[in-house]
């Protein structure tokens, strides 16, 4: 069974978390992805291996080859520049005005490769007035809103959702181009802006702006605004929260009357059915605090595992809040594939995440780990350019890797 990008070549000049997760997922499908890498090693590379933590390159790494050019050298330019008329997709996230300098910007390849498909990830995109400026995930977190949404607008986020989500965009913008192309013949740019994907995953902040003109008829129904309703630490709702139990948290969501109602039976409280204090959603909202107060002493007496029991038989979606720990131990998480290992050929077999993506024609396959630096150059030059050996020792003397 092959991979549903099997015959396609990818040339990822990327670092750090976004680009690399962007090919990740291209060639866990079955993409042929080519890490090309600077002497020394890209960034995330370099910090690994000074911390002592270069397995974690892994972890978005897999099933790539890797191989060394430094493209601050006429003669690995070159190189790259045949590499191109050989590949379908390039991908990059470098500082802007980065590979325009190399002279291998999206204009100078698209002119020897028309079908070429270019992926660039960046902090804000490649218009706008803020397109020169340079940015890490934490401030497309904080400008995109994530940060002020998740209530900690002090102090750095727990999770790259900005890099991590931003590199899977970046895929399906680039599995759409390809698919452009198969129909066009025409490759063209995918131009993905860090802070562009966060905002549009700030659902709370779109809410707000598509219900300005009518916040007071909300207020006036809801009692509190909407944008608030599921995220006000000070007032919360019974129905989507998180309540403690006596040895963890559970999450419970009893959106619907009859998510409600099967929670009250499931709590001992049949007597709350048909209760007009909590009859409808709006009811649930304006008597927000007694409905907390009723779930969570029942849930206060009880262990997590009691109560997600309890709660599943009874059919109300619910779940415990997991650790680290206790995350990846998870035996849903198992079943599905998504606790993998990859070989490497020094360090062993290391954890890292499995496919996401499930097909059932072409199911993805994680790999190999990420190999060191510049463990497949000459095979890719003489697999894929056809170079002699000869010609290998010459551009290594020029310095091109």
């Amino acid at each position: 069974m092959h991979g549903a990008l099997e015959g396609f070549r990818v040339l990822d000049l990327s670092q750090f978390l976004s680009g690399p997760r962007c090919t990740q997922l291209l060639a866990q499908a079955g993409a042929e992805v080519i890490k090309i890498e600077p002497p020394a090693g890209e960034a995330m590379r370099m910090l690994t291996r000074a911390t002592g933590t270069e397995r974690m390159m892994s972890l978005v790494n897999t099933g790539k080859q890797c191989m060394v050019l430094d493209l601050k050298k006429r003669a690995a330019r070159e190189v790259f520049r045949r590499l191109v008329k050989v590949s379908d997709v390039v991908v990059e996230n470098f500082a802007p005005g980065t590979m325009a300098r190399f002279g291998l910007g999206y204009e100078a390849l698209r002119a020897i490769h028309p079908g070429l498909v270019y992926a660039r990830i960046t902090g804000f995109g490649s218009t706008g007035p803020d397109a020169d400026l340079l940015a890490f995930d934490i401030v497309a977190q904080a400008t995109g809103g994530i940060m002020d949404a998740y209530g900690i607008p002090d102090r750095p986020p727990g999770v790259f959702f900005g890099d991590l989500v931003s590199g899977a965009y970046c895929a399906n913008g680039i599995l759409a181009a390809l698919l452009h192309r198969y129909r066009s013949g025409l490759g063209q740019m995918v131009d993905i802006s860090m802070q562009d994907v966060m905002y549009f995953h700030h659902f709370s902040a779109q809410c707000h702006r598509a219900l300005e003109p009518v916040q007071q008829e909300i207020r006036g129904i809801l009692g509190k605004p909407l944008d608030r309703l599921f995220s006000d630490p000070e007032d919360p709702v019974p129905f989507w929260y998180v309540y403690p139990a006596r040895d963890g948290y559970v999450v419970v969501v009893a959106l619907t009357d009859d998510h409600w109602n099967r929670l009250m039976v499931c709590i001992g409280r049949s007597e709350r059915v048909g209760d007009e204090r909590f009859q409808s959603i709006v009811a649930r909202v304006r008597n927000a605090r007694e409905g907390v107060e009723m779930v969570a002493s029942w849930m206060r007496e009880r262990s997590v595992d009691e109560i997600v029991q309890a709660l599943q038989r009874a059919q109300v979606p619910c779940g415990p809040v997991l650790d680290k720990a206790g995350v990846n131990r998870h035996r849903q998480l198992r079943a599905r594939g998504m606790l993998a290992a990859a070989p490497h050929a020094s360090q062993g077999e290391i954890p890292v995440p499995g496919c996401p993506i499930h097909l059932t024609e072409t199911p993805g396959h994680v790999g190999h780990a990420c190999p060191d630096v510049g463990t497949h150059t000459e095979p890719v030059l003489r697999n894929v350019l056809g170079l002699s050996t000869e010609e290998i020792r010459r551009l290594r003397e020029q310095g091109a890797f």
